[in-house]
């Protein structure tokens, strides 16, 4: 289906990362998420000259793509993860920590990859958008047992909404395809999101609130501070491996003004995690 994305006030940029499968011990990743940028028309081109830049800084050509387990790795990939401070777009995602859920769920079949696509890309229905604007949802190129099922959703949800809301049209593209190469951009958002979340789940000294002291546990209850990452007990660490990720990078795209906002954007399964991982400002003296 040949669609024109210039006909459209906004696009949505949809990519995944990590698997679906549960064979840790032969390298399954830890968690899967999928992100979603949401861009303005007029910031298309703005976003475009932001990869070229990565692009330059790493050494690739224009016309190569990249990758977030690929852009790590490059010595100089913090400098080029660092420009996506200046990417103009808002984003959502969701992430499922594996080890966490019942894995007879998803097994054998492909319903984690719709679901984490799906409600990534639920947050359209969070922003000011009126009635006559035209939303094009680019999702990177997946299975047919998981495009199809994903499209039908989509469809079910656009029907659902007719007249209450902008029009919304979604298409499956390469993220080589010279008219959604922000796809790219999506693919390094949430490969930092997820590398953020296994590297505190896997590392045992990193786990957050196993050993928090009562100020901060009785402020978490009542949830009073803003969502922000902390540093374990007052201790550097987990700052060092979050700038590791380009997290701090990332988290600004969020559209979020307070830590109840936070609920509109960014999703997790099982949601008992989203209180795991509610961040707060350790204010102890270190």
């Amino acid at each position: 289906m040949k669609i024109n994305p210039d006909n459209y006030d906004y696009i949505m940029y949809v990519d995944a990362s990590g698997d679906d499968g549960f064979k840790f011990e032969k390298d399954s990743s830890v968690c899967y998420a999928a992100a979603a940028l949401f861009v303005k028309q007029e910031d298309i081109a703005h976003n475009l000259r932001i990869l070229n830049e990565i692009k330059r800084t790493l050494g690739c050509k224009e016309t190569d793509e990249i990758k977030y387990s690929r852009v790590r790795r490059h010595k100089k990939g913090d400098a080029a993860l660092s420009l996506l401070r200046n990417i103009r777009g808002q984003m959502s995602c969701y992430v499922v920590f594996k080890k966490e859920i019942d894995q007879t769920k998803y097994a054998g079949n492909k319903d984690m990859s719709v679901i984490c696509h799906y409600m990534a890309m639920r947050s359209v229905d969070s922003y000011t958008l009126g009635t006559d604007d035209k939303v094009l949802v680019a999702i990177d190129r997946m299975k047919k047992t998981e495009e199809e099922p994903l499209k039908s959703a989509l469809d079910a949800k656009q029907q659902k909404n007719e007249g209450n809301g902008p029009e919304v049209s979604v298409i499956f593209r390469d993220s080589k395809d010279y008219q959604f190469l922000l796809i790219q951009i999506a693919d390094l958002l949430c490969g930092a999101i997820r590398e953020h979340f296994e590297q505190y789940e896997t590392q045992p000294d990193m786990v957050y609130f196993s050993k928090t002291c009562p100020p901060c546990e009785q402020v978490r209850s009542v949830r009073l501070a803003n969502a922000r990452p902390l540093c374990k007990n007052g201790r550097s660490k987990a700052a060092h491996i979050m700038d590791s990720q380009a997290f701090k990078y990332v988290f600004s795209l969020f559209p979020i003004t307070g830590s109840l906002d936070m609920v509109d954007y960014f999703f997790m399964e099982p949601v008992e995690m989203m209180d795991r991982h509610y961040y707060l400002i350790c204010r102890r003296k270190k």
